[in-house]
């Protein structure tokens, strides 16, 4: 199927910010908005004041139309130059006569009415082009086809040993894969490859092996592991169960590390979690995704880790009873070392620890990278069916579990000689990538990264057979841990406790490639906007703030997915636009038509009638309005200014006021301003300036 540029319509090239070639060429991919609201948005289109969807029509078509004109002329160039026949330059002397006049009108009529085969090989970025069909690909005919053994996920349980250290133990997601429209026997999710964390998963390394037959024969990884091993992995259940279950650890002696997404909190914090807890539980407060929090300024780490103990003193823990404070990314494994070697140093080896947050906050990313550094026994790494499963009280979840290294002064010794020993390299490294962002603006080199070692490696071809058990099954045998074994007796267990939906997250209202849209996966690229009294700002069809009544040099940082819209029109006009615009692209999320499932759609609800923030000055934000996992906004005010702002969001639940914000100097991540537009171009998802001035909170 050819792309015909004659096809492309104004909408489909991205918003109003400088793109690359790759996205561009993506967004011309992307369907327009759909004829249903066509004649609607001709009607309206007066009344927006900005939408991400509909400002290239004022800025990019110009830029498309130059490319495709110098594109034309190069061809024809190119053509001609083909056609030559070379001749030496001296046969012009010999020529007696002159070409008439007639046959130079002919030539040039010939050349203007040339036709040029126009096809998308012909594009600059014709190999960034993808076409792609929402079916799986089916068997061939003359094709054997192949047979999903019963058992396919033992295979996949020992492909991870000749992988990267870094890959999950449970299989490689692709997020250029596409979402499959094969629906998972066990749960009904649609199955797909993109994110563990999501209703559905099924590995990469087995999904592009089966064609549409094969996969309606297996069922997702997380019902497959619940059926056949009784085994949960990432769940989520009921909130009250998850109070029983929590609890039963109240009247031990362990640590839990409580686990917050940095992009949803405090809505990531379980209500009322420190008493269930207890109040003098020692807890490690760990912020994981520190990886796509843009970098406003060079002491941007030290601001969000003051916003997120914030946050969870106001949530009911006690200052004393937080031991540290982490920032990490599971992902990337930046942080994890540091924060192993804070457990060694502050916890040591007096009880278990749990890992505890709600759904979607990594803590099985982190439970996997403890798995393979010195956090877990050497000798149990291997031997952990991925790993071993316990049983919780009052219930028959089995959850995942380790043996933790007993940090003795010798073992922490030769952890820090390595740790010594890398130092040197991690700084040359880290000074290299910070020197290709500055040089590249590519947002992969100002990513926070990390390497996870082993200090203690130990062959375990022929360790003690009593410490093994054996399921069959498989050509090879597969390891697990006898935790009845001498030596695993007197251990202290890591485990992974089961997670649960916060009741202010949006997520279970969306579908899954809805949740692809909202869930940021590359470091967030922050949208300022100039607001003026009188003004509402949405994001997506999910939140929205009305700025009621505001000084001037307001301005609005929506730090969010840039696949979710931003919408800027008058608070008169804000309840009929999305009313009309709802399932449509100019909201984006939702992703619907579905006249049935608008019907069901939770209603934009206000949380508060309003609410009146302190400025602090107008190039530092006073506070953010988090909007569930829809992303949070900054609001920066003058100094002794009062600004009156209403939040609404679906379903009236999820909106919370955060002071400090978790990024004061988001003013520093700003673009050009826009001609005629209240929206500042996007600029960098990273800054090395400094501060523009210290500010007393």
């Amino acid at each position: 199927m050819h792309l015909l540029l004659r096809n492309i319509r104004p909408f489909l090239v991205r918003n109003y910010h400088r793109k690359s070639v790759a996205a561009l060429a993506a967004e011309i991919n992307r369907d327009n908005v759909n004829s249903k609201y066509s004649e609607q948005l001709e009607k309206f289109k007066d009344r927006i004041l900005f939408n991400s969807l509909l400002e290239v029509q004022k800025i990019k078509i110009r830029k498309l139309d130059e490319v495709t004109s110098s594109l034309v002329k190069r061809r024809l160039k190119q053509e001609d130059a083909l056609g030559v026949v070379p001749l030496p330059v001296v046969l012009n002397q010999l020529c007696e006569e002159k070409p008439k006049e007639q046959d130079t009108e002919e030539l040039d009529f010939k050349k203007q009415n040339k036709q040029v085969e126009f096809t998308v090989s012909s594009l600059p970025y014709s190999r960034f082009l993808k076409v792609q069909s929402s079916e799986l690909k089916e068997s061939q005919e003359n094709e054997d086809k192949k047979v999903v053994p019963n058992n396919w996920l033992k295979d996949y349980e020992l492909y991870d040993e000749a992988e990267d250290e870094l890959q999950s133990e449970y299989g490689t997601p692709d997020p250029n894969f596409p979402v499959t429209n094969v629906a998972c026997g066990g749960c009904g999710a649609l199955l797909h490859c993109k994110d563990p964390s999501i209703p559905g998963y099924l590995p990469s390394e087995i999904l592009t092996d089966l064609n549409k037959e094969e996969l309606k024969t297996v069922h997702c990884q997380r019902c497959h592991f619940l059926s056949k091993y009784n085994t949960a992995i990432s769940v989520s259940i009921k909130p009250e169960d998850y109070i029983n279950i929590i609890s039963s650890i109240k009247d031990q002696s362990a640590l839990a590390i409580v686990m917050v997404d940095l992009l949803d909190f405090p809505c990531s914090i379980f209500p009322n979690l420190s008493n269930i807890l207890g109040k003098t539980r020692p807890i490690f407060l760990v912020g994981n995704k520190v990886d796509l929090i843009p970098r406003d300024s060079q002491n941007y780490l030290d601001n969000v880790k003051q916003s997120l103990r914030s946050e969870a003193l106001k949530m009911g823990f006690e200052n004393k009873s937080i031991k540290h404070t982490a920032l990490i990314s599971a992902k990337t494994g930046y942080g994890v070392e540091e924060l192993i070697t804070k457990l060694h140093q502050i916890w040591k080896y007096k009880g278990n620890v749990y890992l505890i947050g709600c759904t979607n906050v990594g803590k099985s990313s982190l439970f996997n990278a403890f798995l393979r550094s010195d956090y877990c026994k050497s000798e149990a790494t291997n031997l952990i069916q991925r790993a071993t499963a316990s049983p919780w009280p009052g219930t028959t979840l089995k959850m995942l579990k380790f043996p933790i290294l007993r940090p003795s002064d010798f073992r922490v010794a030769l952890r820090a000689q390595r740790l010594a020993g890398e130092r040197s390299a991690k700084y040359l490294e880290d000074e290299y990538r910070r020197q290709e962002a500055k040089d590249r603006k590519s947002i992969k080199h100002a990513t926070l990264i990390g390497h996870i070692g082993r200090t203690f490696e130990k062959i375990e071809e022929h360790s003690d057979p009593a410490a093994q058990s054996h399921t069959g099954g498989y050509a090879g045998k597969i390891l697990t841990l006898n935790e009845n074994e001498e030596r695993y007796i007197q251990s202290k267990w890591c485990f992974d406790t089961p997670g649960v939906m916060h009741s202010d997250q949006i997520l279970p209202q969306l579908t899954t490639d809805e949740i692809l849209k909202v869930l940021p996966r590359h470091m967030i690229r922050a949208r300022m906007f100039f607001m003026k009294p009188g003004m509402s700002l949405f994001i997506a069809g999910l939140a929205r703030l009305d700025f009621i009544d505001v000084p001037k040099l307001t301005r609005a940082i929506v730090y969010s997915s840039l696949h979710l819209p931003v919408t800027i029109c008058n608070t008169e006009d804000a309840d009929d636009f999305y009313e009309k615009f709802l399932g449509s692209e100019l909201l984006g999320v939702p992703i619907t038509m579905n006249e049935e499932r608008l019907s069901r759609w939770p209603k934009l609800e206000p949380l508060y009638d309003e609410i009146a923030i302190d400025g602090i000055d107008k190039h530092v934000s006073a506070c953010d309005f988090v909007m569930s996992s829809a992303g949070w906004i900054g609001i920066n005010l003058p100094k002794n200014t009062v600004g009156i702002f209403k939040p609404w969001i679906i379903g009236g639940k999820g909106v919370h006021v955060r002071k400090p914000s978790i990024l004061l100097n988001g003013f520093n991540l700003r673009g050009h301003r826009i001609r005629d537009s209240p929206a500042y171009g996007i600029g960098d998802a990273y800054t090395f300036r400094k501060v523009f001035k210290k500010v007393n909170m």
